[in-house]
């Protein structure tokens, strides 16, 4: 409340001014906040009663264009810094709070107990309460609210429970107290690695879900990888809402959601792998119906067959209009059949541009280039193949509907012949089956299972596979075990009990980085943490190089071919971690540590309760992030930063945003 936040509106129209409104009143008011001509949202003195506000930029010259954000108007967050005395005995005790921004409405609580609170000055408070015996030897959280509407609370600070007597604060004197006398430094000293029995089962969860954290953990350890692939197989599919509010933002915010919070993580994840080989994007497609049952059908046919999901999305309207499929008729007059969603179908979700050898290794030519999959030719053949498909509708060419799958006009269809790939369409066979022979004949090319294997390896475990787990996954991908090809849920438990996944001993070059989403998922994940479901992080995420659900084109937000430059190493998602977009993403795990507001989830407690003790709080970190993995000189390094810092809080923090940057958990091993 009070403070304002620069909005900016991207108009790709002339003229391109805009008019900016909050909650549809033109300008605002001082009840809901007002906005200025340059888009400067100042929010009101006091909270509003429906805290949420949405600011409107509408389109001058085109009125019926517009673009809106929603905004929480919060109170100003409580700042706490400290505690006197730091621990207490168990029983009835008062404790002193020093921080800044407290309110006169305001609220402490300690641990599950909600204290008596006398407030001093704004930056000082007196808390009461009795600790119970059961707190004796333990931290409590305690952390100051400001409360009503807008409540909002402060950092945390822990209070040790002691069974001595309490350590007095000194008597309060008129003359200026003398300069503390700083305590002795702890030892420097990091202490030797831990290890851990974790390691294994973290290593599964990195690879087959949004990351670990110890719930999961501990129920993959108690029932086993296989029946705990089972069970997340089985697993209920959360549900895929579009907003009512047709907000691309309110869309991105649920899917953020979904990856840190779902409890069916795995097909989640594989979902969302899927999504970086079948892309579709809201730089086109700008509203959630045009996008969001894209996000269903990959959510439905994870565990599904690949055959199948290739049927769906070519008849669906997202994807139809995205790749220009629908009304793609017949060439009259000198006009040609659209070709990308013909293009795309071989490059991106079937084949590829060059052949393969089952390893997923190129086939080569007698000069030694790799040999081309198709030509311009078979594009054409393919593209005319799929002419004559419109969205749902009466008519023959029918405007933009997205309620149901495109439906066949064979008056609209090019009747004649096709050969492509090795494959003959026959003469007026009509819409329906020549999608279909087309669909069968990339979906039984030997370039599929190795292309396709490959790049789900990629998303799900590491950049650079050995042609021999390619190999093997190309295998299941051609038969299940059971004459099925393309099953997915077949190939998925494959690529992830494959021995070269379960190395639990990564070697220089395994792994994959983590993408922006995945890196900042894993660690609220490891936090006990997550994605807010109202969160509004889709702009400031985007600045990491990666805005959800807007990849720029349709190879994705990175291309899958990148390499590493100056080698020969696969790494895809170090085409979007350059050094800007890499210190943009130190920013936001930043705030993510220190003012995750109502955005994120997290919980420091378990860090904070250990913070006096640096090779402790080094531990905690290693346990949590990395499972034993961290080498001893980042754990010389921590020791050095954390020993530096002045107060329990900044030790914390620094511990865990120096291991967040780390190699170590940037790329998942």
């Amino acid at each position: 409340m009070g403070s304002s936040r620069q909005l900016t509106a991207y108009v790709p129209l002339s003229p391109n001014t805009v008019s900016w409104s909050v909650n549809n009143i033109a300008g605002g008011n001082t009840a809901l906040g007002t906005v200025d001509a340059t888009g400067r949202y100042t929010a009101p003195t006091v909270v509003p009663a429906a805290n949420t506000v949405v600011v409107k930029a509408t389109s001058t010259a085109y009125p019926a264009k517009a673009g809106s954000v929603m905004l929480t108007v919060t109170q100003v967050q409580p700042r706490l810094w400290s505690l006197s005395p730091a621990s207490v005995p168990a029983g009835a005790f008062t404790v002193r709070l020093n921080g800044a921004s407290f309110p006169t409405n305001v609220a402490v609580k300690i641990g599950d107990l909600q204290a008596s609170v006398t407030r001093l000055s704004a930056s000082q408070l007196q808390a009461s309460a009795v600790a119970p015996a059961t707190w004796v030897g333990k931290s409590q959280p305690v952390q100051v609210w400001a409360t009503g509407l807008g409540a909002i609370g402060s950092d945390v600070v822990n209070l040790g429970v002691s069974a001595g007597a309490p350590v007095p604060s000194p008597a309060p004197s008129p003359a200026p107290p003398p300069a503390p006398t700083p305590a002795p430094a702890p030892s420097p000293a990091p202490g030797p690695g831990q290890g851990t029995a974790n390691l294994a089962a973290a290593r599964l969860l990195e690879q087959a879900t949004f990351g670990p954290n110890a719930q999961a953990v501990a129920r993959l350890q108690s029932l086993g990888s296989n029946a705990w692939l089972n069970e997340q197989f089985a697993m209920a599919e959360t549900p895929i809402a579009v907003p009512t509010d047709r907000s691309m933002s309110t869309a991105s915010a649920q899917m953020l959601n979904r990856l840190t919070d779902a409890p069916d993580q795995l097909r989640q994840r594989v979902a969302y792998a899927l999504a970086q080989v079948l892309v579709i994007s809201a730089n086109k497609n700008i509203y959630p119906d045009e996008l969001v049952p894209h996000l269903r059908t990959l959510s439905r046919h994870a565990f599904g067959n690949y055959r199948t999901l290739l049927d769906e999305v070519a008849r669906s309207p997202q994807m139809d209009k995205y790749l220009d499929l629908a009304n793609s008729n017949r060439p009259l007059g000198g006009s040609a059949a659209n070709e990308n969603f013909a293009r795309e179908l071989m490059q991106l979700f079937t084949i590829g541009l060059v052949r393969l050898n089952a390893d997923g290794s190129p086939q080569l030519d007698l000069a030694g280039r790799p040999v081309p999959t198709y030509d311009q030719a078979a594009v054409q053949q393919v593209a005319l193949a799929l002419t004559g498909w419109t969205y749902a509708g009466s008519g023959n060419n029918n405007w933009e509907n997205f309620g149901g799958p495109l439906v066949l006009r064979d008056v609209n269809h090019d009747p004649r012949a096709k050969s492509f790939l090795g494959c003959s369409l026959a003469a007026s066979q009509g819409v329906e089956a020549d999608l279909k022979t087309t669909l069968d004949c990339l979906f039984q090319h030997p370039n599929t299972p190795p292309f396709v294997s490959l790049r789900l390896i990629r998303q799900l475990v590491k950049s650079n596979p050995s042609p021999a787990y390619v190999q093997r996954i190309s295998a299941v991908f051609t038969n299940n075990g059971s004459g099925q090809r393309g099953d997915l849920r077949a190939v998925v438990r494959a690529i992830l009990l494959d021995t070269e996944a379960c190395n639990d001993s990564a070697g220089t070059n395994d792994g994959r980085l983590r993408d922006p989403v995945q890196h900042i998922a894993a660690t609220l994940r490891a936090l006990n943490g997550g994605f807010q479901a109202g969160n509004q992080l889709g702009w400031e995420i985007g600045r990491t190089g990666q805005t959800p659900l807007t990849p720029p084109s349709v190879f994705g937000h990175y291309a899958q071919l990148f390499r590493l430059p100056q080698t020969m190493l696969n790494a895809p998602e170090f085409q979007i971690y350059t050094p800007t977009e890499a210190t943009l993403r130190g920013n936001f795990l930043w705030a993510l540590l220190t003012q995750p507001g109502s955005n994120m989830r997290v919980n420091l407690q378990p860090f904070t309760a250990v913070a006096h003790d640096t090779t402790a709080l080094i531990n905690a970190v290693d346990q949590a992030f990395l499972w034993g993995r961290m080498p001893p000189a980042l754990r010389q390094s921590l020791a050095n930063a954390i020993n530096a810092q002045p107060d329990a809080t900044q030790r914390v923090q620094t511990a865990l945003y120096l291991t967040l940057l780390s190699g170590q958990h940037a790329i998942q091993h």
